[in-house]
């Protein structure tokens, strides 16, 4: 059979069996909407991913007070990194800088009737340089600001935004925690923290003030950073750190770390592990989905062979051979699919969109598309090979007397 004959045939043939077409071109189009939109919505997160590791930065160490196993950032109230610490470690060779942070979570802020809550940094203003970001608008803390344990502040965007709405917040005052600060300015954008929160979320006050006003931590830090000349040294580096830190804790052999350090290798490492499952979940449903259309499409298909058994028996009488039948139930089997997953695209695609007017992140690139053509044709060709070999193997003759 020529190959525009078949296509015509089997495009009648799907015409004329309009509430079965209906149920296989459902029972596709949701499984491959869901489809593209898992693979959208994965190849979203692995660029957050991707994000996040480079927000931390290559050349970046973080040395946490506290041990264990926790992975956020450390407070005030774990604060145990002190000053010979911090010197020490800046006077590792290959070490650039080693800026100390002061860190409260979950602050609570005020300004007028508003309210909202933010991670608080006491911070100097080498914070810049070590992460690489300063003030959009406005000026950054200042090293008289550390002096004067001055009362002012930077906030990230999304902080402006719940206080301020779309007022300019800079020059005027909040409070942290009922102390008032006057802002000074407002902070680059930056996206997700490395651990996965809101780094826009963000309150910058001086390093003095945090330790002496607001946390009551005047002798310990919580965090220090550390910018190494070499990020291919940052492991050897943070090795390093790691034998000064045990020495001037006076930690015995036996005796746990009671600090955590942490590069972004070990940062990819724990962002990756922790979206592997949820990773793997989802490819699991995107697999499924278009399955479960494909054993829709099979019992479908089933259901017309038996109800055209006497077009069959006369195609046969009438000299077309078996494999003609086959392929004549196999186009109409990967057409329908074929149709669905189109449909099934159109569908995702407008799924994904709307999700990522809600917030989420998305990627539409050519994968998702690919991905659906290739399970359409695939499913076509598993679930229509068995209908399309039972209506071939049918007996002309039996058929005819149907």
């Amino acid at each position: 059979m020529k190959t525009t004959l078949m296509i015509k045939v089997a495009a009648g043939a799907i015409g004329r069996q309009k509430m079965r077409t209906f149920l296989v071109e459902l029972a596709m189009m949701a499984g491959i909407a869901t489809l593209t939109v898992i693979v959208a919505l994965t190849q979203g997160a692995d660029k957050q991913i991707t994000k996040r590791i480079r927000n931390f930065g290559p050349d970046a160490i973080m040395v946490h007070s506290g041990g264990g196993k926790v992975r956020g950032p450390s407070t005030a109230a774990e604060a145990n990194l002190s000053k010979k610490d911090i010197s020490d470690i800046r006077n590792i060779p290959g070490v650039l800088l080693a800026t100390p942070i002061q860190t409260e979570l979950d602050m609570p802020l005020k300004h007028g009737s508003k309210f909202s809550t933010a991670w608080v940094m006491g911070v100097e203003p080498a914070w810049q340089r070590a992460w690489h970001r300063g003030a959009r608008k406005g000026t950054f803390i200042s090293a008289a600001d550390n002096e004067q344990l001055s009362k002012v502040c930077l906030i990230g965007t999304t902080t402006a935004a719940d206080l301020f709405g779309g007022d300019d917040p800079v020059g005027s005052s909040i409070l942290i925690n009922n102390v008032s600060f006057k802002v000074i300015g407002i902070l680059e954008k930056r996206g997700q923290s490395p651990v996965g929160t809101d780094f826009d979320n963000l309150v910058l006050i001086p390093y003095t003030t945090a330790s002496r006003r607001l946390m009551n931590q005047p002798r310990y830090a919580a965090m220090v950073r550390v910018i190494v000349s070499d990020p291919a040294r940052a492991h050897h580096i943070a090795a390093e750190i790691k034998g000064v830190l045990r020495e001037n804790h006076h930690l015995a052999a036996t005796e746990e770390d009671d600090f955590r350090i942490s590069t972004a290798a070990h940062v990819a490492r724990m962002v990756r592990m922790s979206a592997k499952t949820m990773g793997t979940f989802l490819w699991l449903v995107a697999v499924i989905a278009p399955l479960v259309g494909g054993i829709v499409l099979m019992n479908i298909m089933l259901m017309a062979v038996a109800a055209r058994k006497r077009e069959i028996g006369l195609r046969r009488a009438l000299g077309a051979r078996k494999g003609d039948i086959v392929m004549q139930f196999l186009s109409e089997s990967i057409m329908l699919t074929v149709i669905g997953g189109f449909l099934g695209i159109g569908a995702g695609v407008g799924i994904a969109f709307y999700i990522h007017h809600l917030g989420k992140p998305i990627s539409l690139g050519w994968q998702p598309f690919a991905a659906a053509f290739v399970f359409c044709i695939l499913i076509g060709l598993l679930f229509g090979v068995y209908p399309a070999r039972k209506a071939a193997n049918l007996d002309p003759v039996q058929a005819l007397n149907q």
